[in-house]
């Protein structure tokens, strides 16, 4: 207090710090501009054609209002990114594509998956942290069991790009064949047997025809019967059946009865139908 009773601020001192400290604020906004409030640069990766006038966000370095809004403003930011980002607004407006069905199962803000100000060559697109398993469920391939606890970036390693998410495999050999024990004697569909809650208890029923099917000479694997996988099977891998052996021997038999032997030939036995 001074000795009139007045706060110190009030004193001449004080006025003349405060003038002095709003002065210098003012010269760094006027010399810095935005970079002085700024988290960080802007992703500088120009996409294929300028969407609202620009080429990147860099662009938009000098422009905070392009893309932020002021707390009385009613505008939201995902409507200034809808304004540049028009396809994305079709869309979501008809709930069509990848984010219209995003948020027919959830409601994401746009910079919880694509955050920026990270650097000029950051991602744009990042899930880690913000995506959940039940997101998924308005895609194709459903995260079940073990999928749905697995960080995004096991299945979708170096993704940068909407392109690069949408081109990951959805088939198990994809991401399980170099560590397949069966080294491909069962064939490439690891679910036909496994589920996604564990490699463990795997259900294998081969009870339309025997596994043990074959002679002491000859003994049968999986690649004799499934040369090209276990969805499809031929009998013409031995002894005498060959196709035109088969088709010989079977005269009047349709090309469909032929290639599907265990019809008649229960269990490999001879006896005919």
């Amino acid at each position: 207090m001074t000795k009139n009773g007045r706060p110190g601020f009030f004193s001449p001192t004080g006025i003349a710090a405060a003038v002095v400290l709003v002065l210098v604020v003012v010269a760094f906004t006027l010399v810095l501009g935005p970079v002085l409030f700024s988290p960080g640069s802007l992703n500088a990766q120009a996409k294929t054609a300028p969407l609202g006038g620009v080429a990147s966000h860099a662009q938009l370095g000098n422009h905070c209002g392009a893309c932020h809004t002021a707390p009385w403003s009613s505008q939201t930011m995902a409507g200034k990114c809808m304004a540049c980002h028009k396809d994305i607004g079709t869309e979501i407006s008809g709930k069509t594509g990848l984010h219209g069905a995003l948020l027919s199962t959830v409601k994401p803000t746009c910079g919880g998956c694509h955050p920026d100000h990270r650097g000029p060559n950051a991602t744009l697109t990042q899930l880690t942290g913000s995506f959940s398993a039940s997101m998924h469920d308005s895609f194709a391939f459903k995260l079940t069991g073990k999928h749905a606890t697995i960080q995004c970036s096991a299945c979708h390693a170096n993704a940068k790009s909407l392109q690069d998410f949408q081109k990951t495999p959805q088939d198990c050999n994809s991401c399980h064949g170099k560590s397949d024990p069966h080294k491909g004697s069962f064939g490439t569909q690891c679910g036909s047997c496994h589920n996604t809650s564990g490699w463990g208890g795997a259900s294998f029923n081969h009870d339309i025809f025997p596994v043990s099917h074959g002679t002491d000479k000859q003994a049968s694997t999986c690649q004799t019967c499934h040369p090209n996988g276990t969805s499809s099977y031929t009998c013409f891998g031995c002894h005498q059946h060959t196709q035109s052996n088969v088709v010989g021997q079977h005269e009047g038999k349709s090309l469909s009865q032929l290639t599907n032997c265990i019809q008649c030939h229960k269990g490999g036995s001879g006896g005919g139908g």
